[in-house]
């Protein structure tokens, strides 16, 4: 796939399942994730800081439109349909990053706020960006890197039918120490 052969995307793909739906992020959406952003979150993400402030919500919304305009990633809002504070706030967002036309792959990402996780949220947004890559975009590889002790996001990639290929070593800036990641690969069938 070239990026003349790119889906049409002059707007942002939405995405509906049983418990949530998935959408562009908006500026909107910044206050929830900065609120949603915590340390127990953060310390899973590579490259997330903590606190994780207004701006730097900000600043990720407005990249995220930019990267979707260039082919680079589709980062998607979560919104549980379940959520007490009602069906359109944020309690997650979901990505396909470094989308890779010429080797039809992409680097899956998500995370969920606290409050809101063991409801399925973050197996069911898996497997729609999963169904949406393969269907939608034509690509051939979905691939996630998890911290080895994040055993919870391991089980939601497994129970979509990813499978480990492999471990590193990685040294992480945030962090300052060394961190083992395991990565995780789903192919097209």
């Amino acid at each position: 796939m070239t990026n003349d052969d790119w889906p049409t995307h002059t707007s942002f793909p939405k995405i509906s399942g049983r418990l949530v739906d998935l959408r562009g992020l908006s500026i909107g959406d910044a206050n929830d994730i900065s609120r949603l952003m915590t340390y127990n979150i953060s310390k899973s993400l590579w490259e997330v800081p903590y606190p994780y402030s207004l701006e730097h919500a900000q600043n990720f919304i407005n990249s995220s439109r930019r990267d979707f305009e260039s082919l680079k990633s589709v980062n998607f809002a979560i919104l549980y349909k379940n959520n007490p504070e009602g069906d359109s706030s944020l309690v997650g967002i979901i990505s396909l990053k470094n989308i890779d036309l010429d080797n039809k792959n992409a680097n899956l990402g998500y995370w969920i706020g606290e409050l809101y996780w063991g409801n399925g949220i973050a197996s069911e947004s898996v497997a729609l960006v999963i169904n949406h890559a393969f269907s939608i975009l034509g690509l051939e590889e979905v691939y996630a890197f998890v911290y080895s002790e994040n055993k919870a996001s391991m089980r939601v990639l497994e129970k979509n039918g990813m499978t480990k290929k492999g471990e590193a070593n990685e040294y992480s800036k945030k962090l300052g120490r060394y961190q083992n990641t395991t990565k995780f690969v789903i192919k097209r069938q």
